[in-house]
């Protein structure tokens, strides 16, 4: 939605993390004063994460900013309509994964789909899948390690799948 005004303009795109910015530090200078080893030790343990995990989050905001530009909502759709099951399905898994905002937003869009004739599994496959955050991962990986992150994520990916497989072996043979 494009704003009325040009202040309503320059509002679009400004950081809207000011004032939680602010309370934080605040909240580090109380902390200072109350006990100031502690509060060193903790900003130091948050830099020492924060530079670890960097790279990885900066190559996430790049693959998504990617993603966003070359996949808008109506391609998505485009894509996932006529397809084999098989294709279908791993489309939806995909278009799950890389979907960003909230799942409200992508309602009118699926509601869309599915009046097109796009299976309700494909639906749940997609719906299951936004459970995969890229966006969090570099902070996944920084607490649990590559390993875990990963293998957790191909596993949320089958069940999305299953998930999907399942509902439309047992409800929608069950709707025609």
């Amino acid at each position: 939605m494009k704003p009325l005004n040009k202040e309503a303009a320059g509002k679009e795109h400004e950081f809207k993390g000011v004032k939680f910015l602010g309370f934080v530090v605040l909240l580090y200078i109380l902390l200072y004063v109350v006990d100031a080893s502690k509060t060193i030790d903790s900003l130091k343990y948050f830099l020492k994460n924060s530079i670890k995990i960097l790279p990885v989050f900066l190559l996430v905001i790049l693959l998504t900013a990617l993603i966003n530009y070359y996949f808008p909502k109506e391609r998505i759709g485009q894509m996932l309509q006529g397809k084999p099951r098989w294709q279908t399905y791993v489309f939806s898994l995909l278009a799950g994964i890389i979907s960003m905002g909230p799942v409200f937003a992508w309602y009118p869009l699926l509601k869309n789909l599915k009046d097109k004739h796009l299976e309700e599994g494909a639906l749940v496959t997609f719906f299951y899948g936004k459970s995969i955050k890229l966006t969090l991962l570099p902070i996944m990986i920084g607490f649990f390690g590559q390993l875990f992150s990963i293998i957790f994520m191909v596993y949320i990916a089958i069940a999305a799948l299953l998930q999907g497989l399942l509902y439309a072996l047992f409800f929608e043979k069950n709707q025609k």
